[in-house]
């Protein structure tokens, strides 16, 4: 295993950072994103295990550009990977509270709050067994989708099932509160 040094780490940052921003444009993120400044970093740290990782010597050309080409795909692996956790982390962001959310309605009254949980068990009241395990879980536990399904043994298609029909029940939930 070699370890990049100071002494070689500036020419060697100069010819493969492009790799990183490469693998960013293959992903579809653009500098505009929000996280792209972390989704570089990422890039860069990848590329440094990559280094480290490669069993040949870089001063080859055949094994320079073997080198490039496995890097740029492990850069690009970890940056999927990373949007992935974004995703998930947006996904368990995201629960049936949303339909109260203050943002969809800044005029809402804080106390409004009160409302609502006063207004929980009659939810879970018109909902059925399954759909009230969705909502406990994602509300009461903040758990996502995934989590519910490995806790509750059962797909993630079937928890996005309980999850659409519970939306589908608690629409006029939210237009008693948006009145």
């Amino acid at each position: 295993m070699r370890i990049l040094t100071e002494e070689i780490a500036d020419d060697f940052f100069f010819v493969h950072t492009s790799l990183v921003h490469g693998a960013l444009r293959k992903c579809g993120v653009l500098r505009s994103n929000q996280n792209y400044d972390d989704l570089v970093q990422i890039g860069l740290l990848t590329l440094v295990k990559v280094y480290e990782q490669f069993p040949e010597d870089l001063c080859e050309e055949e094994y320079f550009y073997q080198f490039t080409g496995f890097a740029f795909q492990k850069i690009r692996w970890a940056i999927i990977d990373e949007l992935r956790k974004y995703q998930l982390k947006k996904e368990r962001e995201e629960t049936v509270s949303e339909f109260f959310d203050d943002e969809a309605d800044p005029d809402r009254d804080k106390n409004e709050d009160w409302i609502v949980w006063q207004l929980f068990p009659s939810m879970l009241d018109c909902l059925a067994p399954n759909e009230q395990v969705y909502l406990k879980e994602s509300v009461l536990n903040q758990l996502s989708v995934t989590d519910i399904a490995r806790k509750h043994k059962v797909s993630r298609k079937t928890v996005y099932q309980w999850k659409n029909r519970t939306a589908l029940k608690l629409n006029h939930f939210k237009a008693v509160l948006t009145n």
